[in-house]
């Protein structure tokens, strides 16, 4: 990954409201969670939430899947995964724990 795409994974993550957004994604599993659910959850407008899932999205940490009617997002893990271990791979000899490597 080039360190561009680091940036944007910072950059999203670095707002309250789409932190609080992808630990909920994370938490809903493969399966995913329906954009009304987050915004009931969250009290969040749905024209804000669709915002926030936009850059999500165009970050990769998240993706969409269409289920009938609904709109579905999920949490993309790896994307978080490989932006730890870009910040520590290098950083005073640490070593990327063997749990936290494989999420």
């Amino acid at each position: 990954m080039k360190i561009e795409k680091y940036v944007t994974i910072f950059e999203a993550l670095a707002q309250a409201s789409r932190l609080k957004i992808f630990r909920l994604l994370v938490k809903a599993g493969p399966d995913g969670i329906c954009p009304c659910e987050l915004a009931e959850r969250l009290k969040m407008p749905r024209n804000t939430l669709s915002f926030h899932l936009a850059l999500l999205t165009q970050a990769g940490l998240c993706c969409s899947e269409r289920k009938g009617k609904n709109l579905f997002y999920r949490a993309q893990c790896g994307a978080v995964a490989d932006a730890a271990e870009f910040l520590l791979k290098d950083c005073c000899g640490c070593n990327m724990p063997q749990e936290v490597s494989h999420v």
